[in-house]
């Protein structure tokens, strides 16, 4: 299982307002930010309203912590100088998702000009692979409105 973050200060400490209603609703968690491999590792919280008939977390909530995870790794590894949109995502579903905690790993594979290209994998506290993806994201500007303040 992947360890919590430290009490290092990130960019997600320094953004203004409360954390977006998205992440919010799928229990987003940073545990660690790591700017060498260029990766940021995350829990998510399935609620009991994400499930499918089958009693697991239906696949567009499994998208949404994917999505959130490669997104989150453009604004914290790169201090919320971009905003990320999604353009494309593949998503390949490898096992069902409990509805219990659940970790994820988003890396950059690569960025150039405003485009970015991420991968991320959904795993469970054994750390085997429930769900991965993979992105392509626009890189906007980042609202004034919503900017990091600076560090202390």
């Amino acid at each position: 299982m992947i360890e919590l973050k430290s009490d290092e200060e990130t960019v997600y400490d320094r953004l203004p307002g409360e954390m977006p209603p998205v992440a919010k609703l799928i229990g987003w968690t940073l545990l660690r930010l790591d700017k060498e491999a260029q990766a940021i590792h995350l829990s998510f919280e399935p609620a009991a309203e994400f499930v499918n008939p089958s009693g697991t977390v239906h696949g567009g909530f499994v998208t949404a912590m994917l999505d959130e995870c490669m997104g989150s790794a453009v604004v914290g590894l790169h201090e919320a100088q971009f905003l990320p949109v999604t353009v494309s995502m593949s998503t390949d579903f490898i096992r069902a998702v409990p509805v219990e905690k659940v970790f994820s790993e988003g890396r950059i594979t690569s960025m150039n000009g405003r485009s970015a290209f991420l991968e991320a994998r959904l795993m469970d506290a054994q750390e085997q692979t429930l769900a991965r993806a993979t992105g392509v994201y626009r890189l906007l500007h980042w609202p004034e409105a919503f900017a990091p303040v600076p560090p202390s």
